[in-house]
């Protein structure tokens, strides 16, 4: 069993349910988690994300573990994308993910510490979404993003990943289907598990791969989407009449 007694974990985006479900597991397995959001952290200002960091290892000291969670979404066609939308989804999703990449590898780097970094991405780095095409696009250019930095920074001992969930019941996904329960209803019938996910199985994975026992997986994609990436309309899977 790992020991996490002396893990310190960072993680953007931790206003949100996926965010704070990380804060929370990783707190829960006995590390010091501290998680920053707006207004405090801007992922998008490089020095809003050096005082953050500034803050944390003053008051627990050098970062172990680095979690890139913020993200936003604008849900548009590409071709009805205003040139604001396009540049506030680019600027957190990618620009912020690699800000904060690099200011916690850095610091890794300055402490010589043999530390895990994940981003959480998306099942939609795989396909198109044409319904969110700047999200799906940025979520491809997170997973390149991640892989770079797995490869140049092995031989350090930084060990860098990528959670890929499906749909989750949270965020903009829950209050759609709040809003529309026939959507939610369609949504879990493309699954092939029929199950959709939710913030703690987000959290598991980034735990996994973030843990002291993880001590080669680095460049890797834990895709956690129910099959959904597996299936298509000619061969959406068959559910067993033993089957939820």
């Amino acid at each position: 069993m790992a020991n996490w007694s002396t893990e310190i974990a960072v993680v953007t985006g931790a206003g949100g349910a996926i965010g704070a479900a990380i804060v929370e597991s990783f707190a829960a397995h006995g590390a010091r988690a501290v998680g920053g959001d707006l207004p405090a952290l801007d992922v998008t200002q490089p020095a809003s994300i050096e005082a953050w960091l500034d803050r944390t290892e003053a008051a627990a000291g050098p970062v172990t573990i680095g979690v890139v969670c913020a993200g936003i979404s604008r849900p548009a066609r590409l071709v009805d994308t205003s040139d604001a939308d396009w540049q506030d989804v680019v600027d957190v999703n990618l620009t912020g993910a690699f800000f904060t990449a690099r200011a916690v590898i850095r610091r890794m780097l300055r402490h010589g510490t043999r530390g895990r970094l994940v981003f959480v991405g998306s099942w939609a780095a795989d396909a198109p979404h044409p319904h969110i095409g700047a999200y799906s696009a940025t979520k491809a250019g997170l997973r390149a993003l991640c892989q770079t930095f797995a490869l140049d920074h092995a031989a350090d001992g930084i060990l860098v990943n990528e959670v890929a969930p499906g749909i989750v019941d949270a965020g903009l996904s829950r209050e759609l289907f709040r809003r529309d329960p026939a959507l939610e209803r369609r949504t879990r019938a493309a699954i092939p598990t029929g199950l959709v996910i939710d913030a703690a199985d987000v959290a598991r994975d980034v735990v996994f791969l973030a843990s002291p026992d993880n001590r080669h997986t680095t460049g890797a994609v834990l895709v956690s989407d129910g099959g959904l990436s597996l299936s298509s309309v000619m061969n959406p899977g068959t559910r067993s009449p033993r089957g939820g």
